[in-house]
């Protein structure tokens, strides 16, 4: 019943979040899982009917009223829920298998939807990732803040108020570094001089890896049975799960064993073959539910 309800309404092309999205509250896995739950719940109490409007998970879950429009849509920029706020594979397989959000692999996949290029989360998310969050880097709140300016500005030809850019960096921030959101990834830390500074966090299992760059594949090349190998290496892939080439083509080679794909390597330019693209079985394998 979950199966065939998402099957049909998986988002190709998600529309993005707008900046604001967060109406100044923080991501706080805890309240994502209760919008999780009762979306999971509803799909498999109504299957094909079902319905999750906003008035509905208000009712329903104990979020405020502002809280209660931020959390879902936190919900959505995270990859757990589509944009009628109804469970995405990957939202049923994380409820199913950790409903409290707290395994590394499930948060480096609400990592990745909030980053990626062709997710919901807001565009400015992925610029101050690819910009900022490299082994090494350090910055202050006061660069974010400046970053998520321009963008905006530049790209949507909008300007967000002080306050409101001030409270979209902090958010972004405390994602990283409040233990209540993604901190458990250790990719942000806060220096004794107020800096933060990216370091080398948990290891992104390559179950998620891979279940992450089919979804990666499927925007940035779709129709396309094969990719060079240089391609993947020099793409903005790696980059969001700040791994390297040799990280990269450790998660290859296990997808290969797993028959998605093949590498062929005997004349340059050496190309990986797309054999399949059914994501599922790869949120099994994460999960241990295979």
């Amino acid at each position: 019943m979950v199966e065939n309800s998402q099957s049909k309404d998986e988002d190709k092309n998600p529309q993005k979040l707008g900046s604001t999205f967060h109406r100044t509250f923080p991501l706080v896995r805890s309240a994502l899982s209760q919008v999780l739950e009762l979306a999971v719940k509803t799909v498999e109490s109504d299957g094909e009917n079902a319905k999750l409007p906003r008035s509905k998970i208000q009712q329903s879950t104990s979020l405020g009223t502002i809280y209660v429009e931020a959390m879902p849509r936190y919900c959505r920029g995270a990859g757990l829920l589509k944009k009628n706020y109804l469970p995405t594979y990957f939202g049923y397989y994380a409820y199913k298998h950790d409903q409290l959000l707290e395994l590394t692999g499930t948060q480096w996949l609400m990592h990745y939807f909030l980053s990626s290029p062709n997710g919901s989360g807001p565009a400015f998310w992925n610029h101050v990732i690819l910009k900022r969050f490299y082994l090494g880097s350090t910055f202050t709140r006061d660069t974010i803040v400046e970053d998520i300016g321009n963008f905006i500005w530049q790209i949507e030809n909008k300007v967000l108020n002080k306050n409101d850019v001030g409270a979209t960096a902090t958010i972004f921030l405390g994602t990283y570094t409040k233990p209540e959101g993604l901190g458990k990834l250790h990719i942000l830390e806060v220096t004794e001089s107020g800096r933060y500074r990216v370091r080398e966090g948990a290891t992104a299992p390559a179950w998620a890896v891979g279940f992450a760059l089919l979804d990666f594949w499927e925007a940035q090349y779709p129709g396309r049975i094969s990719v060079g190998l240089n391609t993947l290496h020099e793409s903005n892939f790696a980059k969001l799960f700040m791994i390297g080439k040799a990280d990269l083509e450790a998660v290859l080679r296990t997808l290969q064993e797993a028959n998605y794909i093949e590498i062929h390597r005997t004349a340059q330019p050496f190309q990986v073959v797309l054999l399949r693209q059914d994501r599922e079985p790869l949120l099994k394998k994460l999960y241990g539910a295979d």
